[in-house]
């Protein structure tokens, strides 16, 4: 082979080096981003009592989760702390308040704003820190869309209310309720508190609702938010949701909108 032919065959190589540097400036700058960041949990509930208290966690993530918990009727909830965002020297910025329903050491979680990935750990780390190893059992609220999705069941189309569970090793099995099957991952906050769950064994069971789209937008439905229900009714937690309530809290938000059929709001 010619000596010419050679150095063409390689002549891709210098751009391809450059393009991994400007990859690698761009993460080392996410990383200090990232260093500048402080999550805080802050209880308003005396120490003791935190301490002397087994707590089961809901975690309500942005989207159906949150929207559930907000609809939820029939209970009262106390508001209990907040999880705030500090970024350097600015007013922290509460992404969650924490609510405990009366007489019950349940607490609900709902995060009105999606976290990054690149941020879920600290506020996994910080939630956790604020109940000092004293947490029973972790409840996540999570979604998933058909597209993409890996099954055994190539042949039959998921419409909703359907749920799937991926729980710890430490979780009892809840029969009746499809495992969100493998290869299929679960992402960002999500991840982040079933893996610290996994590792310190706490019970942790992740519930994920199909959540369908229309022209790209998420949908939020009773059908989407009714999957939960099946999944609490396994736990022995008979939470119930309002639908009126759910339009509300998604035009309080400002993310939600009604189509033609008056049924369906959008995230």
């Amino acid at each position: 082979m010619d000596y010419e032919d050679y150095e063409q065959s390689f002549a891709s190589a210098p751009v391809r080096y450059a393009l991994d540097d400007h990859d690698s400036e761009e993460e080392n700058e996410a990383c200090a981003q990232i260093e500048k960041v402080t999550v805080q949990t802050n209880l308003t509930i005396d120490s003791k009592d935190a301490e002397n208290k087994q707590w089961t966690l809901i975690f309500g993530l942005n989207g159906p989760g949150n929207v559930y918990i907000n609809s939820l009727e029939g209970i009262t909830t106390t508001a209990i702390g907040t999880v705030d965002r500090l970024f350097e020297k600015e007013n922290p910025k509460t992404k969650a308040n924490i609510l405990q329903i009366a007489n019950q050491s349940v607490l609900l979680i709902p995060f009105t704003k999606e976290i990054q990935a690149e941020e879920a750990a600290p506020y996994t780390k910080s939630i956790f820190n604020a109940f000092k190893g004293n947490v029973e059992k972790v409840i996540v609220l999570d979604s998933f869309t058909a597209t993409g999705y890996t099954s055994e069941t190539w042949n039959e189309d998921m419409v909703p209310p359907s749920l799937r569970v991926l729980q710890t090793s430490s979780a009892p099995v809840i029969k009746g309720l499809p495992l969100f099957e493998i290869p299929n991952m679960i992402k960002a906050l999500a991840a982040s508190i079933v893996n610290y769950c996994e590792i310190y064994s706490i019970p942790c069971y992740d519930f994920l609702t199909l959540q369908e789209s229309i022209y790209g937008k998420l949908l939020v439905d009773e059908e989407t938010l009714e999957a939960y229900n099946q999944g609490f009714h396994h736990l022995g937690l008979n939470f119930k949701f309002n639908d009126q309530i759910m339009k509300k809290v998604l035009n309080a938000i400002h993310t939600g909108r009604v189509d033609d059929s008056h049924h369906r709001l959008y995230l």
